[in-house]
């Protein structure tokens, strides 16, 4: 009998982008590459930490605050692009299903990809309102070119889960 996931798995599987089962060697490599990007993303600001020190005693503190908050953002940058080149190498990405399951997955991710792409153009315009209403640039051409952008977001998220798709062969 096979066990149920958990969130964690299922939340850890979404940001390697592992689709399918999560077999031991999976979860080996995967906890690897997770060693490997916290030491880079410690270290990395560690030292960020410390020249913004420097920055503190010789400059203004916004100059510290600004400095750190943006190594910040780059390690994080960073961090997940490595995540991300790791497991395209180890081939973590790739979705292994039989020559039979190939339309349904097909389907399937096409599926995914649009869901993906209807929540980014909805969430494109929530956040556009947002930002731009309350200094009067809100217009309404806005509804139409955040949901075109979440229909072409939607294509090529499903493209990329189409080109993950990778057919088993049989050894019989």
């Amino acid at each position: 009998m096979e066990a149920k996931e958990t969130r964690f798995e299922k939340y850890m599987k979404f940001w390697y982008g592992i689709s399918g089962p999560l077999d031991e060697q999976k979860r080996q490599v995967m906890n690897q590459i997770g060693n490997r990007a916290f030491f880079i993303f410690f270290l990395g600001m560690d030292v960020a930490f410390l020249i913004s020190l420097v920055l503190f005693s010789m400059y203004k503190a916004d100059v510290a605050y600004l400095f750190l908050s943006g190594s910040f953002f780059v390690m994080l940058m960073a961090v997940n692009l490595y995540i991300m080149q790791q497991s395209r190498k180890a081939r973590l990405t790739d979705n292994e299903v039989e020559k039979d399951e190939l339309p349904e997955a097909k389907k399937a991710a096409w599926t995914k990809g649009m869901i993906s792409g209807a929540i980014f153009g909805i969430l494109m315009l929530i956040l556009e309102f947002l930002t731009s209403y309350s200094d009067g640039s809100w217009t309404w051409i806005m509804i139409p070119t955040c949901l075109i952008s979440g229909v072409f977001f939607g294509i090529f998220m499903s493209l990329i889960a189409v080109h993950r798709i990778k057919v088993v062969k049989d050894e019989d």
